[in-house]
């Protein structure tokens, strides 16, 4: 009778312990995932020398989806060359038609565009040249602009946070009734 029940308290504590690490390892990827986001989003490039813009509209379809994180360094521009820029408030990413020297201005073009662009674009306006992208993650740093996507950062932490204390109680239980048989 007593193997039996130790058979089923062993059972149990080896379940108790699988939890335990499953939960640990879900709150560890979750805050990992979010970590190398950040990092890779805004601190690596900016190291590097180069800034991110997240794509929120299809006129660069398909080379660069919307959704996407552009990131650009300065350079000079060639016909050819996606350069990141300021129209009014907006920063832009177009790829640029022509290199108008003369003018100091560069005729631009969006990819899915039937038209180039109706202004040219001072070069002091330019931010720089697209060097490469990440698709998809510029949906997260436009919701990170926004309340909601704030608050759902907040939670997506703070799940992180409870997935890993209750994966270390579960364990710290499980060695103590261990200890205790």
């Amino acid at each position: 009778m007593t193997d039996a029940f130790s058979r089923a308290v062993e059972r149990r504590l080896a379940r108790m312990r699988v939890i335990a690490r499953l939960c640990t390892a879900v709150g560890a990827l979750m805050l990992v995932a979010l970590g190398v986001v950040g990092l890779g989003a805004s601190v690596v490039p900016r190291v590097m020398g180069m800034q991110s813009y997240a794509i929120i509209s299809g006129s660069m379809e398909p080379a660069y989806p919307t959704g996407s994180l552009v990131y650009a360094e300065g350079a000079a521009l060639q016909a050819g060359d996606v350069a990141a820029f300021w129209r009014d408030q907006d920063v832009i990413v177009h790829r640029v038609r022509e290199n108008v020297s003369a003018e100091g201005e560069l005729v631009t073009k969006g990819d899915a565009n039937d038209e180039v662009d109706i202004r040219p674009v001072p070069y002091q306006n330019v931010l720089g040249r697209v060097v490469f992208s990440v698709p998809y993650v510029g949906y997260f740093l436009i919701a990170l602009g926004s309340t909601p996507g704030k608050l759902l950062l907040g939670w997506i932490v703070l799940m992180g946070v409870a997935f890993c204390v209750v994966g270390s109680v579960l364990s710290s239980l499980a060695d103590r009734h261990q200890n205790e048989s």
